[in-house]
């Protein structure tokens, strides 16, 4: 039985928040192009994912951008709300994270927790996170909504990679240990 890996792939401003107060990430735009391309970008990072786990929140926003931008891969979101299915590839589920994690870490061999900060904190706490791959934005918002609010007990992380940006993006891949 192999275990698959959960990663956490996800852009903060320098001081810690993942959006504005009221979830809004217009503030990436700028960013957004560097952030896709080259060396470590998404488009990598998204060729090597056969499976997305996002909040009910985030799924929203994605879906507030106009098309789909996962295509068919399989992608499980959280929500206790009957919401629509952009395609037959994403499922609601309602029910325990933990057991769902479980369930995908059996099933597939990378998975992208897509976000946002409460399911990141509640895989975070559960110790299922396995890879943190963090782009610290150079923005200060001053107030939004945190990463890391309520991450449970304390996390060692160990540095795998470090890139750094032309527009002061520095990407950081951890290891997550519990």
């Amino acid at each position: 039985m192999s275990s698959g890996t959960i990663t956490l792939y996800i852009a903060a401003s320098v001081d810690g928040f993942i959006a504005t107060e009221d979830g809004g990430v217009s503030w990436l735009e700028e960013f957004q192009e560097e952030m896709e391309d080259g060396e470590g970008g998404f488009e990598a990072f998204f060729a090597s994912v056969d499976c997305l786990l996002i909040g009910s929140k985030t799924y929203e926003q994605v879906l507030g951008f106009g098309e789909w931008p996962y295509g068919q891969k399989p992608t499980y979101v959280v929500t206790r709300r009957d919401l629509p299915r952009t395609n037959e590839a994403v499922e609601l589920f309602d029910g325990p994270v933990d057991e769902l994690v479980e369930r995908l870490k059996r099933e597939y061999e990378h998975v992208w927790l897509v976000g946002g900060a409460q399911l990141a904190q509640t895989v975070l706490r559960s110790d299922q996170l396995d890879r943190l791959h963090l782009s610290l934005v150079p923005v200060l918002l001053g107030r939004g909504i945190p990463l890391f609010d309520d991450a449970g007990e304390p996390h060692d992380l160990t540095l795998l990679d470090t890139i750094t940006r032309d527009t002061g993006i520095v990407e950081m891949q951890y290891d997550v240990g519990p």
